[in-house]
């Protein structure tokens, strides 16, 4: 599978798509290697392609960095892809690893099956090969001697390939078509000789003689203008034969207006996938053509092309494979039916249409196009649109049968083994698309549609989504102009993004800028910035983006389950919630039906294109069907509904927050729940690992929860929801969003009242302001601390002092903390709860360390093992283990230093703690280092840099990165 794309912007396969590099540098780097594929690239030379003759300081580091960046974007972990070779890397390809390499062997292919004589295997080979391309070479990579080179050697070969196809073409009669492509292509060759020849070829072929010799002239002036020379012997020769043809008239033979010698009548154009097939007769046909009307033309009717459409150029690619029958997975035997599905407002049409017009002259036979209408009340009827046709490829009206299956069956007569495509726009379902179909395998079929059609069979379906930031940029820029988008860079980023890659919104936006040359793109997007008045300002002409998604709105169909939810009220129900995603469990919780019901709503409404489904149960709006969901709900339910939605949704996050701080942390004092309600019932999950999932999930939809529940002064669920949640915000170390939530939860927890709840806020606000070193967190902590012994909360007064001490020795030293810590510990032993009191043991042998206090450091440590053990707490397990090894190392005992820190990595790896895994590699990678195992160090040192760089420790990234670069080379 191909796994790099440089004929056009550079891009790497990312799953199943394609995907840019969003850093200039590293495509510079990428660049690099795949120019010199399989050859080892010294680092000095990358460092040269990225900074040229001024690179800083750190440019071998950062050379390293991208290296491990490109490594994780392409997912090559083992290295075995882009390795690391002295003096610097080596990109291992196969011979089909780019689209560079696969394009020239193709063209190989069909310059030999030209060669055998072959000229339509050659056209089709070399046309195939020339789709792989998608714009200039290397399009965003930073120019260079090196990338400029190899731009313009592809660019050279890509000619090369053209003047191929087109020389296959003509052999292949294909005289008519070539002209505008020719003419087109010497514009910006006119010194290509060879151009010119197979222009006047084309031309003579075509029964245009004189304007063949006419050619010449200009080619002649263009090469002797700009070279001073006379054109090459092959164009002059052929300029001879056109003169000697032109002495030897045949009168009355006629050819385009020219009267030629030798000339002859043009046969038809084959329109059979056989050599020498002619169309079959129409209905009525026979002596006298009876039932037929004469001099009927090939059916054009594809509408104009969209002058400044933009983007799309994947889908564009994707559809001309699907349609001209080249895709991987193409049925030689099935008619060809492409659907572009997708809500209103993407742009479906002018997809379809552009990418009609790309492939158009590959179906000589005629292009049929009709508007069925469908997301109107009154879509237009099979059986109207098959009269239509039959009449436009001349059946005469008063032939065209009464009954839709016969017209169905005379409209795949007449098409079949004629090569024409089919543009079905707007159809409704598939039962409306069914009697459109041809029979034919030489044909194909284009659909644009707001639903999938599941049930229309032998489809390859263009799901359409959104633009992305650059090609909306693009689009807007082409309508208003460059300089005035490049002149308001903030406003206009502004204003895309509230038109959230809509194109009907971004052009619609555009348009209006377009026609009120006195407003400035600043003043548009302030209009978009209010979203209760954003829909109404996206509406121009009749164009609007709520109108849009009214139409489909209007055409959700009812619950097929009397006791049912309706789609419609679905969507409305989804309106109340701000998360930007949600799941079936959550949405049956906000709904107040049953999961099955909730999914059957949740998936009429992703056939309908009002929602997406982004994942296995994972759901959410597009922004401004989003704001139009909004609208619906304040307009169709009732406020007493749309507060019990959100009530029961808010009450199963909280119920659900607390059965995975209970499968993670079953040992923590924690926040024990309210009564529950009846109502959907909350998640159960079955260990660790599920629990964090749920929580890696959910991460963004608890924020928006806590402060949606905050916002409508359900301030209990506000302050309970993020407090249950610690030990994940801990395992993940999510500490701005622990923060971001707590201060929410704080102010919930005294507009309720509640003593109780707001000493649990301060107590994990505290530790998380303490972890980032904030004197903040102290002065929360000791409140949390006094609060808890006002109301008499023995095990709440244990936990906040070990935090306390805690974050004494994270602000103010091991020296400050060391009273603090030996006074939590007397509460702990007092308390008798065996997790606080080893989680004090740990921290107080963590202090004892780096007061250099080894010995007292290990008898704390070791005492606190065994109650870890006791309890089955492998978490906390994991802690201890890592800090004796680090005793130990500093002891010397490399060997107990080396088994501690192996037992501590399995803990923190399978119970998915990031920054103690990271902790416990890089200390690993310390003994290793010290037992002189230098390459397992190398490897942990490695791990542990690209984790601290994804929790976006820099400090600790970068001591870990001098370690690393410390290592001798052991490498070959």
């Amino acid at each position: 599978m191909m796994k790099f794309r440089l004929l056009g912007p550079l891009e790497v396969r990312a799953g199943e798509g394609w995907k840019g590099i969003g850093a200039p540098k590293w495509r510079s780097v990428l660049a690099a290697l795949l120019i010199n594929a399989g050859q080892v690239v010294p680092a000095d030379f990358l460092i040269s392609e990225v900074w040229g003759d001024t690179p800083p300081d750190t440019a071998a580091n950062l050379i390293s960095i991208y290296v491990l960046r490109l490594r994780r974007l392409l997912g090559d972990a083992d290295s075995g892809l882009l390795v690391t070779r002295a003096p610097g890397y080596q990109l291992r390809l196969a011979p089909a690893d780019t689209d560079a390499q696969l394009f020239e062997a193709m063209v190989r292919d069909g310059r030999r099956t030209f060669t055998a004589g072959d000229a339509e295997g050659a056209a089709r080979a070399l046309t195939e090969a020339l789709d792989l391309w998608h714009g200039k070479p290397l399009a965003d990579v930073p120019a260079t001697a090196l990338v400029e080179a190899e731009a313009d050697r592809l660019a050279a070969l890509r000619l090369d390939a053209i003047e191929l196809r087109i020389t296959a073409e003509l052999a292949c009669g294909g005289h008519v078509q070539a002209v505008p492509e020719l003419r087109w292509l010497l514009a910006d060759n006119p010194l290509r000789e060879a151009l010119w020849l197979l222009l006047m070829r084309a031309l003579d072929g075509a029964g245009r003689h004189a304007e063949a010799l006419e050619v010449y002239g200009h080619a002649r002036a263009a090469i002797a203008d700009e070279l001073g020379v006379e054109p090459g012997p092959e164009l002059r020769q052929f300029h001879a034969q056109l003169l000697a043809k032109d002495s030897t008239v045949v009168p009355g033979s006629i050819s385009g207006g020219t009267i030629v010698a030798g000339s002859r009548p043009q046969e038809p154009a084959s329109s059979g996938g056989q050599e020498g097939a002619k169309a079959p007769p129409g209905p009525g046909a026979g002596a006298g053509a009876a039932g037929r009307r004469p001099s009927v033309p090939t059916p054009a009717q594809l509408p104009a092309d969209v002058a400044d459409f933009t983007g799309r150029e994947e889908q564009v690619e994707r559809l001309g494979e699907m349609l001209a029958g080249t895709a991987a997975n193409a049925d030689p035997g099935a008619v060809r039916i492409a659907v572009v599905a997708g809500s209103g407002g993407l742009g479906k049409t002018s997809l379809a249409v552009h990418a009609a017009h790309r492939v158009r002259r590959r179906f000589p036979d005629g292009q049929l196009y009709v508007d069925l209408l469908g997301a109107t009340p009154n879509p237009q009827s099979a059986a109207d649109v098959l009269a239509r046709f039959l009449r436009d490829l001349g059946m005469d009206g008063g032939d065209v049968p009464l009954d839709e299956d016969e017209r169905a069956a005379r409209y795949r007569t007449i098409l079949a083994r004629r090569r024409m495509l089919v543009v079905l726009d707007n159809a409704r379902d598939a039962a409306q698309v069914r009697p459109l179909l041809p029979g034919s395998a030489s044909c194909a079929v284009l659909v644009t549609t707001r639903s999938r059609m599941p049930d229309l069979a032998s489809t390859k379906l263009v799901d359409l989504n959104v633009l992305d930031e650059h090609e909306a940029l693009a689009m807007f820029t082409k309508v208003v102009g460059e300089e005035r988008a490049a002149a308001e860079p903030e406003a206009t980023a502004e204003l895309l993004q509230a038109c959230a890659g809509l194109p009907l919104a971004i052009r619609i936006c555009a348009a209006r800028l377009a026609t009120r040359s006195g407003w400035s793109i600043r003043a548009m997007a302030g209009r978009l910035r209010d979203e209760r008045r954003r829909l109404d300002e996206l509406r121009v002409g009749d164009l609007a983006v709520r109108a849009s998604f009214q139409v489909s709105f209007t055409s959700l169909p009812a619950s097929a389950d009397s006791g049912g939810l309706g789609a419609a009220r679905a969507f409305c129900l989804l309106g109340v919630w701000k998360g930007p995603a949600i799941s079936s469990a959550a949405a049956a919780a906000l709904f107040g039906v049953a999961d099955y019901l909730a999914e059957d709503a949740l998936e009429t409404l992703v056939d309908a294109h009002l929602l997406e489904s982004v994942g296995s149960d994972r759901y959410k709006f597009h922004d401004l069907l989003r704001v139009y969901s909004t609208e619906r709900a304040m307009a169709d339910l009732p406020a007493a509904d749309r507060d019990a939605a959100i009530g029961r949704l808010l009450d199963w996050y909280v119920h659900t927050a607390d059965a995975a701080a209970q499968a993670v942390s079953p040992h923590r004092y924690r926040v024990p729940p309210d009564a529950a309600e009846e109502g959907p019932q909350p998640l159960r999950f079955a260990g660790v690992e599920d629990a964090l999932g749920w929580y890696d999930r959910e991460r963004v939809n608890v924020v928006a929860a806590t402060r949606q529940a905050s916002e409508r002064g359900l301030h209990e669920a506000a302050w309970r929801l993020p407090a249950s949640l610690f030990s994940m915000f801990n395992r993940r170390g999510n500490w701005a969003d622990l923060v971001a939530t707590h201060r929410i939860a704080l102010g919930s927890a005294r507009e309720a009242r509640n003593s109780w709840g707001e000493a649990w806020v301060l107590n994990n606000l505290g530790e998380a302001l303490g972890r980032r070193q904030l004197p903040e967190g102290v002065d929360h902590l000791q409140r949390s601390l006094d609060i808890r012994r006002e109301i008499a909360d023995r095990n709440g007064e244990a936990q906040a002092a070990h935090n306390l001490a805690e974050v004494h020795y994270l602000v103010n030293g091991a020296e400050a903390a060391l009273p603090y810590l030996l006074q939590s510990l007397e509460v702990q032993r007092a308390a008798g709860q065996p997790a606080v009191l080893a989680a004090t043991l740990n921290n107080l042998g963590e202090i004892y360390l780096e007061l250099g206090r080894l010995e007292e450091s290990v008898e704390c440590l070791q005492e606190a093992l065994p109650i870890f053990a006791g309890i089955n707490s492998s978490h906390g397990e994991g802690h201890v283990l890592l800090n004796l090894g680090r005793v130990y190392l500093d002891l010397e005992r490399r060997l107990e230093a080396l088994g501690c820190l192996e037992r501590a990595l399995d803990i923190h790896r399978a119970s998915g703690d990031r920054p103690n895994l990271a902790l416990a590699l890089k200390f690993l990678g310390r003994a290793q280092r010290s037992a002189g195992q230098l390459t397992q160090a190398r490897e942990s040192f490695s791990a542990a840099l690209a984790i601290f760089a994804e929790l976006a420790d820099d400090a600790a990234a970068e001591q870990v990165r001098s370690e690393l670069e410390s290592l001798p080379d052991t490498r070959d």
